[in-house]
Formats: structure tokens, C-alpha cells, sequence
């Protein structure tokens, strides 16, 4: 249970730190290292877009990793 709340955390404040360390260093100065993307739409727009998609791949992510079983000491043994 731990494990989950400690994944679902991570995936809420990582979305939201990612898009703002795009924003803030990728579309900054006359020559946006984005591009076109920076300057297609407004600003509060790209930080919502991509938190949207920094949730879903994250959590795509956090949800595979949980899916997998960790390995018991009792087979190690043997």
C-alpha cells in the first residue's frame, strides 16, 4: 500500500515539474529550443498539454512497474 502511494506522489508531482522545466528552459529566449511548439499556442496551454501527457506516460510507467512481483527471499534461497 505504501508502495502505491509513494508511486501515485511521484507521478503527481513529476508531471507538473516536467512541463514547467519545458516551458521554463525549452521555450525561453528568441530561438526556442521547442520550436514551433512553444510559440503555437499560449503559454498556460502548453503547461496543461504537456502535465497531461507527463501524467499519463507516468503513470503508465508507475503502473507496470507495480504490476511486477518482487522476487521473495524464500526462492533466492534455493
Amino acid at each position: 500500500m505504501l508502495r502505491i502511494l509513494f508511486h501515485a506522489l511521484a507521478v503527481l508531482h513529476l508531471g507538473p515539474g516536467i512541463a514547467f522545466a519545458l516551458l521554463a528552459f525549452g521555450c525561453d529566449g528568441l530561438d526556442p529550443a521547442l520550436g514551433s511548439a512553444c510559440s503555437a499556442t499560449s503559454p498556460m496551454r502548453f503547461f496543461g498539454v504537456v502535465t497531461l501527457v507527463g501524467w499519463g506516460v507516468l503513470g503508465t510507467i508507475s503502473a507496470l512497474m507495480l504490476r511486477r512481483r518482487p522476487v521473495s527471499s524464500e526462492s533466492k534461497e534455493g
